[in-house]
């Protein structure tokens, strides 16, 4: 990259690059963000010249720094996080021509403690639009490549305003899944349908599959519903909310409940007949989790950027990953047949696999900025299904990201887990 242009701040401490002075593509924000609309072959050959290391952030991987690249395609910006110096974040986006093809980049840098990471995802929507306003003038009517969902498909053709708790109901090969704030049930697949629940003139915040049907949770209560008009809702403490209700191998129905006065989730089995028996403490809110086998489960905690692991024979839970906050916050769960978590991020623009050390291993990159929810299904348990918010995006955001709300999927080539059912 060569620098041709330069826009001084008012702050003492500021970037030092240097106009005419050239530097690597693979770790700074322009270089990514141009690398991410080259071709193929003109990014296998960067790849094969070498990748440099500068810090220990910079990436050096070919196939990481590909799959890297692919959220930058689709969020329309890069991120450079000290990965070619140590104390500075940069933000970089790219200006195409008509065909989509990098012209150039701008960029804004400063030190960390100024450009923090959620100012730099803030910039980079900002960027995004003046990067889009130079275009037009260069050349109208650019198309944008990240419009393009790709290899997804797109199941719904209404979106919802919160989606979440995707379950593969294997009985039915349907993808039951909430919108949050409709509220209704919605299930795309051999059998759709949709079931409006604004009887209740409240939001749910989650729900799993039983026998006959599907359990939801409303507030502090979980209502047990045979999807034809017939529910039997069950109440539990006040100030103590159900976020999250899963299945484990046995067909026993877990929650993650949420104390906001504690600022403290419960998590445990719970039971018709006594409510919640809770296993396990977690400071925050937890807002998925997911079982890997009889053993243990996995639990995210989006505000502290944590995944961790609770492990039931022995009621221990233990920190298993730190997401960085420029990945986004971990939100989402699935895990695959060799029990490995699947993790959707929000503002990530991705799903990341994590291996048994807690790294990540693998990124999907996907055309919505918050997925809310993920799921194996599919005949083959290999698709990976994704649910979405609408609802809290700006319009910008909106324009750059139309799917949020859908249901998507996408063939991952790998098998997930199927959802068990509760035997109430």
């Amino acid at each position: 990259m060569l620098s041709l242009g330069r826009f001084e701040s008012a702050h003492s401490e500021r970037s030092n690059a240097r106009l005419g002075a050239l530097k690597p593509m693979h770790c700074t924000s322009q270089g990514k963000a141009i690398l991410a609309h080259l071709s193929d072959a003109q990014l296998d050959f960067v790849v094969r010249e070498g990748l440099a290391k500068f810090t220990e952030k910079t990436i050096c991987d070919g196939e990481q720094l590909k799959a890297h690249l692919a959220i930058v395609r689709a969020r329309g910006y890069a991120i450079d996080d000290e990965e070619i110096v140590l104390g500075t974040r940069c933000v970089g986006t790219a200006i195409l021509d008509p065909a989509g093809k990098p012209l150039a980049a701008i960029s804004v840098a400063g030190p960390t403690f100024r450009i923090t990471a959620e100012r730099a995802e803030r910039l980079g929507q900002e960027l995004v639009d003046v990067a889009r306003r130079i275009s037009s003038l260069l050349a109208p009517a650019i198309k944008s490549a990240r419009h393009d969902p790709g290899n997804y498909k797109v199941w719904t053709k209404s979106t919802a305003f919160v989606g979440a708790a995707p379950r593969w109901d294997a009985r039915a090969q349907n993808l039951v899944w909430a919108d949050l704030l409709a509220p209704a049930i919605r299930a795309d697949g051999g059998h759709p349908f949709t079931v409006s629940l604004q009887a209740l003139s409240e939001g749910i915040n989650s729900l799993c599959l039983v026998e006959g049907g599907v359990a939801y949770s409303v507030g502090h209560d979980i209502v047990i519903d045979n999807l034809s008009g017939g529910q039997e809702r069950i109440e539990g403490k006040p100030g103590i909310s159900f976020k999250v209700l899963r299945v484990s191998e046995a067909g026993e129905i877990w929650a993650a409940a949420y104390s906001a006065e504690a600022n403290m989730s419960l998590v445990g089995p719970w039971r018709r007949q006594s409510g919640m028996e809770p296993v396990f403490e977690v400071q925050g809110q937890v807002s998925d989790i997911a079982f890997c086998g009889d053993a243990s489960l996995f639990a995210t905690e989006p505000s502290r950027q944590c995944v961790y692991l609770l492990e039931r024979k022995a009621a221990r839970k233990r920190k298993f990953a730190d997401i960085p906050k420029v990945a986004g916050a971990p939100c989402a769960l699935a895990v695959d047949e060799h029990f490995n978590p699947w993790v959707g991020l929000s503002d990530g623009w991705s799903v990341v696999r994590l291996n048994e050390s807690g790294e990540i291993e693998r990124t999907v990159a996907l055309p919505v900025p918050r997925p809310t929810g993920i799921a194996f299904g599919g005949a083959s348990l290999s698709e990976l299904f994704v649910t979405s918010a609408r609802t809290g995006l700006s319009r910008e955001s909106l324009a750059n990201a139309p799917l949020s709300g859908h249901l998507l999927s996408i063939d991952v080539g790998e098998r997930g887990l199927a959802d068990p059912v509760a035997r109430l």
